[in-house]
This record gives C-alpha cells, sequence and structure tokens, in this order.
C-alpha cells in the first residue's frame, strides 16, 4: 500500500532561529535578540520576494541576514557582521530552537503510521544539526538543496522525498514558513501545503491553513480536523 507522507521545512517549522546567538555572533553594539526577533517578520518577506526573482537560496542567506540587521536598526557594517553570523552558523545552524512540545508531536505521528521527512533549502549538514537539538531519528528522509543540487519551490525537491519514502503526493501534506516557496512549491508538486506562522508573520494570509505551531497542526491532523480541501 502507498504511504502517506508529512513533510516539512526544517527552519522555522522545526527548529528556529535563535536570535539571541545571532546577536552574540556578530557582536555588534546596537544588535539585541529582541531586536532581531521583532526584525524577522520584513526579514522574511525580502528573503521571499528576492527568492522569487531568481536568488539562490545561498545569496539568499546572506541577503536574509542582512535584512534582518537592517530591519533592527544596526548602521554598522552588515558585511562584516553577516561575515560573523555565517561562521556561527557553519559551526552549528543558527536556526537551532526547537519548540518543547514538538519531538512528542512528531512521535505521535509516526506512531499513527505516518512517514515522516524534511525538505529543506539548507546549506548540506542538517543531520548534524538534528543530532546536535536531539531530532537524530526523528525522520526517515532529509532532502537538503545544497546535497541534491534543486531548491524550492522547484517541485521534484518535493518529488525526491515522496520517491525516498515510497509515499504518494496525493495523500501527502508538506508545511513550511513562506508561502511561495513552501506552500505553493509543495503544491506544485501534487501535495497539499500549510504554512506554519509561528511569528504571525502573515497576519491575512488565507490561501491554505495557517498554524503558529507544528505540532498543532499536526493534532489536527491526527485529529480529523485538518482541512485538506483548502490545502490543495
Amino acid at each position: 500500500m502507498t504511504r502517506r507522507a508529512l513533510l516539512l521545512d526544517a527552519g522555522n517549522t522545526v527548529i528556529y532561529l535563535d536570535h539571541d546567538a545571532v546577536a552574540a555572533a556578530v557582536g555588534g553594539e546596537t544588535v539585541t535578540g529582541a531586536r532581531l526577533r521583532d526584525a524577522e517578520a520584513p526579514a522574511k518577506q525580502r528573503y521571499e520576494a528576492e527568492l522569487a526573482a531568481g536568488l539562490g537560496h545561498d545569496d539568499g542567506w546572506y541577503v536574509f541576514m542582512r535584512c534582518l540587521l537592517t530591519e533592527a536598526g544596526v548602521e554598522e557594517n552588515h558585511d562584516a557582521l553577516v561575515r560573523r553570523a555565517r561562521a556561527a552558523h557553519d559551526a552549528l545552524n543558527l536556526w537551532r530552537r526547537v519548540p518543547p512540545e514538538l519531538p512528542a508531536a512528531l512521535a505521535r505521528v509516526r506512531d499513527a503510521g505516518w512517514a515522516l521527512g524534511i525538505v529543506s533549502n539548507s546549506e548540506g549538514r542538517l543531520p548534524e544539526t538534528f543530532a546536535a537539538v536531539g531530532l537524530a531519528d526523528a525522520f526517515e528522509v532529509i532532502v537538503d538543496s545544497h546535497v541534491l543540487g534543486i531548491s524550492k519551490p522547484d517541485p521534484r525537491i518535493f518529488e525526491a522525498a515522496l520517491t525516498q519514502l515510497g509515499a504518494d503526493a496525493g495523500a501527502s501534506l508538506y508545511a513550511g514558513d513562506i508561502p511561495a516557496v513552501d506552500v505553493e512549491g509543495a503544491r506544485s508538486a501534487g501535495l497539499a501545503g500549510a504554512l506554519i506562522d509561528t511569528g504571525r508573520h502573515y497576519p491575512n494570509y488565507d490561501a491554505a491553513p495557517r498554524y503558529e505551531a507544528t505540532a498543532t497542526l499536526i493534532e489536527d491532523l491526527l485529529e480529523g480536523r485538518f482541512e485538506w480541501a483548502r490545502a490543495r
């Protein structure tokens, strides 16, 4: 029997940006975790626009970080600060916070027979990151754009995960935090799509189910409350 899969983005869906770690890494005089946290929404929207215009993901990382500093009111040399952030990120992914309720939710959906996988635009080191945050065995497959050579929203990256899991796109769901990249990318591959909007960065988004937490999405999925018709 063909399997059904729950595929998840990594950043801001399973692991979240540690704003305090970014502030410590860049060491700027005006950089604080609180300011960076407030700046994340416009930084994400800038990243989404740049990616839609054809920007590569690796360039997008730098654009996102520069925009984050700008929106936080940092007037120092952005290039130097971003290089410091990148060095810290390469040592241990700055997206490293795991919501406390998420591991149990992942175990529950796995026990219910769902195949679990990650599809992420990342730098090729997600297994090490998941091991560092206690999620080493949480996912059957990890499809990383850096390894595959294909980035979201290209449907082939989602198809690669489904193939590895032996799962049917029509019975499967993908959730991530950027509408154009994650929801629309998944839909282009035949999956249902949902938005994880923990920071309420897209308060008016209604093109697909929107959740503030992946654990809540999982609860609705298992309890039969998930709106499949809106997700397609």
